[in-house]
């Protein structure tokens, strides 16, 4: 019994207009031929931009990758009705631009992958920061998005639509960014931006264990239709600075809506949040606009504090996440209908809902689910096989 993550990749060498599929490959049986790699950063190397690489399934990782032109790496993906189900796993990823900054890994794709950290950085060799634009990340479980280790290697990012992840950390921005989604996803971690000057973004459907932070001033972040979980205790916010933002439609389920520190919030780094059609449950702050010393933060009277969401599911107020649990609303809950647009508060409205809760699923490629040979072949026999597949 053999499993395949598609008959199409067995060694062929294939174009899609100008774009050339690579296979990444290190499994024992793994084919021979043009185009076909066993390691990540092989593959990388010799495609040219906008090539497609399809990272096999395999128990063994291949490793980290250093993406440096527009690339676009498809995994298997995930909850897989297969045979031996194994996973594309990877290191880290490298978003950066080449050693002489002719290019950069603008416009590429990252789907289907279990992998480490994604850093967004420029080249090593000392080149200028650069905007990495038009990058999807999406179906893929991974530890963070992030800067390397030097914070000065950092770049701008702008119209990424980060979505369909699970973030087993956060996401950090260290620079500017701009049109920048982040939605349907559950996050284990903070979203931060730290850069003081521009960041606008929309942080929208998303289950959240932890918060957002915002450092800028003036611009525009939209906290919209999120579900934040938390345990009940006045410490546990969903920030720790927040100025200028448009904060509606959210669940703040034992997580606190505001900043809380020693001392209580300071108007420094707390101010001129507007806080519409939110509801808080079990919080141990459920004020809205939440209180603290802040300044300029404002709410209308669509608000719900300290009203139970009524899911359909049963949910402990604490910081956890199972994928037992059903975040759809009871009809009549106090959110149903209740947003500002006119559907739900919480993750089952807004702009991109999610049924009940957040899963991965498997890529959109075709996926052969079992691949069966007869055990015993004699000389001028026919070779007798099974081939299940599933067209997602």
């Amino acid at each position: 019994m053999k499993t395949l993550f598609t008959p199409i990749l067995l060694g062929l060498t294939l174009s899609m207009a100008a774009q050339t599929v690579r296979v990444v490959d290190n499994n024992s049986n793994a084919p021979t031929g043009n185009n076909v790699y066993s390691t990540l950063q092989a593959a990388a190397d010799a495609a040219t931009a906008g090539d497609f690489i399809y990272v096999q399934p395999s128990p063994t990782t291949y490793g980290n990758v250093v993406v440096e032109k527009e690339l676009h790496l498809v995994g298997i993906g995930f909850n897989l009705t297969k045979d031996l189900p194994h996973l594309s796993s990877i290191g880290n990823i490298t978003l950066r631009s080449n050693s002489d900054n002719t290019e950069n890994a603008s416009n590429s794709t990252i789907t289907g992958l279990e992998l480490s950290n994604i850093y967004l950085a420029r080249n090593t060799n000392g080149g200028p920061i650069f905007n990495l634009d038009g990058v999807s990340i999406y179906n893929n479980t991974f530890t963070s998005i992030s800067w390397t280790t030097s914070s000065s290697n950092t770049i701008t990012v702008s119209n990424m639509e980060v979505y369909n992840n699970r973030i087993n950390s956060g996401i950090n921005f260290q620079r500017d960014v701009d049109g920048v989604i982040i939605r349907n996803n559950l996050l284990y971690g903070a979203i931060t931006f730290s850069s003081t000057n521009e960041n606008n973004a929309f942080i929208q459907n998303n289950v959240i264990l932890s918060g957002i932070r915002k450092d800028s001033q003036g611009d525009v972040l939209i906290i919209q239709n999120n579900n934040f979980i938390g345990q009940k205790n006045t410490n546990n916010s969903f920030s720790s600075i927040m100025i200028d933002a448009i904060i509606s439609n959210n669940i703040f389920y034992g997580r606190t809506p505001s900043i809380v520190a020693a001392g209580g919030s300071s108007s420094t780094n707390f101010q001129r949040n507007v806080f519409d059609n939110n509801l808080t449950f079990e919080t141990g702050n459920d004020e809205l606009p939440p209180a603290g010393g802040g300044a300029g933060n404002s709410g209308n009277a669509s608000n719900l504090e300290g009203i139970s969401p009524d899911f359909n599911g049963t949910i402990p107020v604490l910081s956890s996440w199972s994928s037992s649990y059903d975040f759809s609303l009871d009809p009549l809950s106090a959110a149903a209908d209740a947003g500002s647009d006119g559907t739900d508060i919480g993750i089952t409205g807004g702009p991109y809902p999610l049924s009940t809760n957040f899963s991965l699923s498997t890529t959109s490629l075709p996926t052969i689910e079992s691949f069966n040979v007869s055990t015993v072949i004699n000389p001028d026999d026919d070779l007798d096989i099974s081939v299940q597949a599933k067209s997602n």
